[in-house]
């Protein structure tokens, strides 16, 4: 059963980053794969509380960098253990980041993000 939790989350990570973050698909997948109340820490950042923000916080970072997500091509490691997931994404052209993740009803409910 755990291992069966773990495996659906680590496909909705998949889903998140391959299409709703390289596609900029920000109100459609990406929500999706978050809860509205979802708390992240990326980057040493200040937290944002709630979708929306972590939204916004996302859509100022492209914009910094250019204005098109960086790609991510492929998440080389990825493991996880009852409500937790840790997956490396491989960005295209180089780089990686490590999404640590607690799962809550299968969607992001914490998010701890290092790139």
């Amino acid at each position: 059963m755990q291992g069966d939790v773990v495996k659906h989350n680590l496909k909705a990570m998949d889903d998140l980053d391959f299409i709703g973050w390289n596609d900029a698909d920000w109100h459609g997948v990406f929500a999706h794969h978050h809860t509205k109340d979802v708390l992240v820490d990326w980057k040493g950042q200040p937290p944002t509380h709630g979708i929306q923000q972590h939204i916004d916080a996302m859509k100022a970072y492209v914009k910094s960098a250019g204005g098109t997500p960086p790609r991510i091509t492929s998440h080389p490691i990825a493991f996880g253990s009852g409500e937790w997931t840790c997956v490396v994404g491989e960005f295209e052209g180089g780089g990686r980041m490590v999404t640590v993740a607690k799962w809550r009803d299968g969607a992001i409910a914490e998010e701890y993000i290092w790139a």
